[in-house]
């Protein structure tokens, strides 16, 4: 299977990098794109037939990892609930912590801050580098609805408290 082995090879890195801006943990990251590639392999005969198999691939990394990102956000809650339940503190809110440097850590908690729609596209665009068309093929939006996103996102960075002071 070269042409799988090529898809891997060019895919890898842009996906876990687009994934982690997404569940915020490289681990859990690498989890889901080798989950994807295991899906990908498994459906190699009709994913090969594709225009563009690694759109296929992006997009079913990014739901895997919308789908893990909703789940520890609903454990997240049901863990504050537990908590303030039984009379335990309260659980510190989610939310990006003032950072003492401009790192790339703090710069993606303030991604993963934004809209999800936002978070995505930024997570594409500048994680996975891909260009503004392949963020709307894998997004399955025009290219005019990503121009809107990043646009909105980066604006929503430029006024987040973590990243004010580096805002110009």
């Amino acid at each position: 299977m070269p042409d799988f082995a090529q898809l891997v090879e060019r895919e890898s890195r842009g996906l876990v990098a687009a994934v982690t801006v997404i569940v915020g943990d490289v681990h859990r990251a690498e989890e889901i794109v080798q989950d994807t590639f295991e899906r990908c392999f498994r459906r190699w005969a009709r994913v090969s037939r594709l225009d563009r198999p690694g759109a296929w691939t992006r997009r079913v990394a990014i739901n895997g990892a919308i789908s893990a990102a909703r789940r520890s956000s609903s454990e997240g809650r049901a863990v504050a609930r537990l908590a303030v339940a039984t009379g335990g503190e309260e659980a510190a809110p989610a939310g990006v912590d003032p950072i003492a440097a401009l790192d790339d850590e703090g710069v993606w908690a303030a991604v993963r801050a934004l809209p999800r729609d936002q978070a995505v596209a930024v997570a594409l665009r500048y994680g996975a580098d891909l260009g503004v068309e392949e963020v709307a093929e894998t997004m399955q939006v025009s290219v005019a609805a990503v121009r809107s996103l990043l646009h909105r996102g980066r604006a929503a960075l430029r006024r987040s408290p973590a990243l004010q002071e580096y805002a110009t």
